[in-house]
């Protein structure tokens, strides 16, 4: 089965967050979240605050929360560029979820559009954070 996986590399602005063979790779496109597996067709796409699911070769599943990015699709190799990962073993639910009520609370009520913007953008946040730590418990 080695001869039938991808290649993937996940960069954030301060490291290589992951590299790695893959059997899929799910992410959340901008459009429509949508799964890469082996002799994918070439494709560019924004990706959305969300979650990146990972499935290795030998039926592991990893999960991270990821900042909006880019994904390239080429000749097996799925290159990943986010400006933030965290992989779902490393994130504390309760506080997530403390820090999404509160966001989402200002992203209503905030004193001007800038405030309100900037508290949904942090709630978007949160919320894939929570998503992933959830599917991680889970074993979706």
């Amino acid at each position: 089965m080695a001869d039938r996986t991808l290649n993937v590399s996940i960069v954030t602005p301060k490291e290589t967050a992951f590299e790695g063979k893959a059997l899929a790779v799910s992410v959340p496109g901008a459009h429509s979240p949508f799964q890469v597996l082996y002799n994918h067709a070439p494709i560019i796409s924004s990706l959305e605050s969300g979650v990146i699911r990972i499935e290795d070769e030998n039926n592991h599943v990893v999960y991270f929360a990821s900042r909006e990015g880019f994904v390239e699709v080429l000749k097996n190799n799925v290159n990943i560029i986010v400006q933030e990962l965290v992989p779902a073993s490393a994130i504390d639910a309760d506080a997530v979820e403390s820090e999404y009520i509160h966001q989402h609370a200002a992203s209503n009520t905030g004193q001007d559009r800038h405030a309100r913007e900037s508290a949904r953008v942090a709630a978007t946040w949160a919320a894939a954070r929570m998503r992933a730590a959830r599917m991680m418990s889970e074993g979706s």
